[in-house]
């Protein structure tokens, strides 16, 4: 064991002479003076990696910020473009429904002139119809007249009237002897080929009066409008001009429309009344019987 130690030591003391190694507190020195510089090599390179880091970040929130108000910009200018045309869509409605309302009223308006050319054309109809009427009222009478002038030569004794009608110069006149309305009375003379009296000079009315004692309806009314007296084959009577409606002093005049018999008012007119004055005009209730004048 000693010598084992001994050899050890041997050996230690000929390494010292041999080969001038540092020592072991050289090296603790040497260590000691090489921390302080990776220390601050260290601190160095973590100041870079955040400085870098940071202006990354820093660079990053700046894109995510401009992409941001790109897009918000975008989004304003898509909603400024949407806006004007919304805007300019609603003009338009708003224009075009100005035209369709126009166009409406154009319709209603033109669409109220046909009515009351309709309401003319049915009245023109109407009047047609009665035109048509008397037509035929008097191509029945040509006939007839031409027919008796026929016979008046063969025979060589010419009568202007029928049995039972009398004459007043081309005139035939038929006074009946039945009592009928006013409507019955114009039938009836449509019946005979001729119509209620129309009074058109002061010699017929004349001659009419000195042919009846009591009153007789003749061809004249107001039934359409009141007030409005027309002859049967649709004449106005201020057309004629001739009129010989009764006149009392102290009044009332006729026509009087007097409404206590018929609600209706007095729509015919009438030669004479129940009290005789055959040689005027009286107004009367179309109910009424009494006699009539036919003429043809």
């Amino acid at each position: 064991m000693q010598t084992i130690y001994k050899e050890i030591s041997f050996d230690k003391t000929d390494r010292k002479k041999k080969s001038p190694s540092p020592t072991e507190e050289d090296v603790y020195v040497n260590t000691k003076d090489w921390q302080p510089k990776t220390k601050k090599c260290t601190e160095l390179k973590n100041k870079k990696t955040g400085k870098i880091f940071i202006s990354v970040l820093g660079l990053l929130l700046m894109l995510v910020a401009l992409s941001t108000m790109c897009a918000i910009g975008i989004f304003y200018r898509n909603k400024v473009v949407s806006y004007e045309l919304l805007n300019k869509k609603y003009a338009d409605i708003t224009e075009t429904l100005m035209l369709m309302k126009h166009k409406v009223s154009e319709t209603e308006r033109q669409n109220e002139e046909l009515k009351v050319k309709f309401q003319q054309v049915q009245e023109d109809l109407s009047a047609c119809s009665e035109t048509e009427k008397l037509y035929e009222i008097l191509q029945k009478k040509y006939q007839r007249c031409h027919e008796h002038l026929s016979a008046c030569k063969e025979t060589q004794n010419c009568k202007l009237c029928e049995e039972g009608w009398k004459s007043l110069g081309l005139k035939c006149y038929y006074f009946s002897p039945n009592k009928l309305n006013w409507t019955q009375s114009r039938d009836d003379c449509v019946e005979k080929g001729g119509h209620l009296v129309i009074i058109t000079s002061r010699a017929e009315q004349d001659f009419l009066s000195s042919q009846i004692r009591e009153t007789h309806w003749i061809g004249l009314h107001d039934l359409e409008t009141e007030g409005e007296w027309m002859w049967v084959n649709n004449q106005s009577l201020n057309e004629t001009g001739i009129m010989f409606w009764f006149s009392a002093p102290e009044g009332p005049n006729e026509p009087d429309n007097w409404k206590i018999v018929d609600s209706s008012g007095e729509n015919c007119g009438a030669l004479g009344n129940e009290s005789g004055a055959t040689s005027k005009w009286f107004d009367a209730s179309c109910l009424k019987l009494k006699k009539f004048i036919c003429e043809k």
